[in-house]
């Protein structure tokens, strides 16, 4: 995931739409990952529609978020990600569902290593099926914290910042 510049959140801050593509290009991706593993892919078709709601609410939002604080945007962004998801399952009380039920890995469809033959694929596949299943075993709170560090690569510090948690 990149950065934005403090130069572009300025930007974006006041409402200039190239800064604002500039910001959806840095987070898109990461976000729509977030949201499709929290709220289960059962809902796939609805996943396009929350991100988008998160989308107009942290433009709406970003006046506010001060980078002198200390808290990085990425943080910033999670968190809300991660209180808006919450949010809708207990709104619309939606079960998580395990990723192998979808019968892909989510939005980033993987495919197979050069050269792998079908036996190691079979393998690939149990594994990521097997691996899915403890995910969605997982409490919400360590299933975010999960998703964020191995999906999302980011450090266990802004992970317990977004988490609320030392």
């Amino acid at each position: 995931m990149q950065e934005l510049s403090l130069e572009t959140l300025q930007r974006a801050q006041a409402g200039d739409l190239e800064a604002y593509r500039e910001f959806v290009t840095a987070f898109e991706r990461p976000i729509h990952h977030t949201v499709y593993r929290l709220v289960g892919t059962r809902f796939a078709a609805e996943v396009e529609d929350i991100v988008q709601d998160i989308f107009v609410k942290l433009f709406r939002s970003l006046p506010r978020f001060d980078p002198a604080r200390g808290t990085k945007l990425a943080s910033w962004v999670f968190t809300f990600v991660k209180n808006y998801c919450f949010d809708v399952l207990k709104r619309r009380r939606l079960p998580t569902v395990p990723l192998e039920r979808a019968g892909h890995d989510g939005p980033s469809d993987r495919l197979p290593a050069p050269g792998q033959g079908p036996r190691e694929r079979l393998e690939s596949e149990e594994t990521q099926r097997t691996i899915a299943r403890a995910v969605d075993a997982l409490p919400r709170e360590q299933k975010l914290a999960f998703v964020l560090r191995e999906y999302e690569s980011l450090s266990f510090a802004v992970i317990a910042e977004i988490a609320g948690c030392s």
